[in-house]
């Protein structure tokens, strides 16, 4: 029977099977670790070598596994980045702030803005790949409470919905990523303010 480690008073996972099979008992302390590593110490201070000893497993089967630390991070918090449906409270003003306020909490879900431009970074090419297939799936949600907007007539008939999304997208990654700002409140309602709501409509 194995013993609890001294950091953690955890109980070492079993040791995985050699090759690229995982134990489904080391995997899942992995995740569980990696996550309450990020509570407490935050991702820059994440190592794999933390991770490792933690978790009771080898550092070169987290390498077998995982390519560096930052893929590790994404697998253990993947289960938090569900796409959530377009918010419907009967007002797309309302909505559509509702909407970029999630967006930008599960950008900074891991830290602040600095600590999310350093992930892609680390993830290179393939962190690329994952931010535009992420923003993508969270900002079609958007293109739906505009669409409905438009239905209620609280938006003209011929507004131009993807260019409007696309630029909500732009703006939000650019203060997250460039400037490495997280936006306020009151920035994301002054941008959904832009929207060319019609008077007789019920925003």
């Amino acid at each position: 029977m194995n013993a609890p480690t001294p950091q953690s008073g955890r109980t070492p996972a079993a040791r995985p099977r050699r090759g690229p099979h995982r134990s489904p008992e080391a995997h899942a302390a992995v995740l569980e670790v990696t996550r309450e590593l990020l509570e407490e110490v935050g991702y820059p201070k994440v190592t794999m070598e933390r991770i490792a000893e933690r978790a009771g497993v080898a550092r070169m089967t987290l390498y077998r596994w995982w390519p560096n630390k930052a893929a590790v991070v994404r697998e253990a918090i993947a289960d938090r980045l569900t796409v959530r449906p377009a918010p419907d409270t009967g007002s797309v003003r309302d909505d559509a702030l509702t909407l970029l306020l999630d967006l930008v909490q599960t950008l900074t879900l891991i830290g602040n803005p600095r600590v999310m431009a350093g992930l892609l970074v680390e993830l290179g090419e393939s962190g690329r790949a994952q931010l535009r297939d992420f923003l993508s799936e969270r900002l079609e949600p958007a293109a739906v409470l505009l669409r409905r907007g438009i239905d209620r007539g609280e938006l003209p008939a011929d507004l131009k919905v993807r260019a409007v999304v696309d630029s909500w997208a732009g703006y939000v990654l650019y203060l997250v990523m460039f400037q490495e700002r997280k936006p306020a409140r009151r920035d994301l309602a002054d941008l959904v303010g832009l929207l060319p709501f019609r008077t007789d409509g019920t925003s």
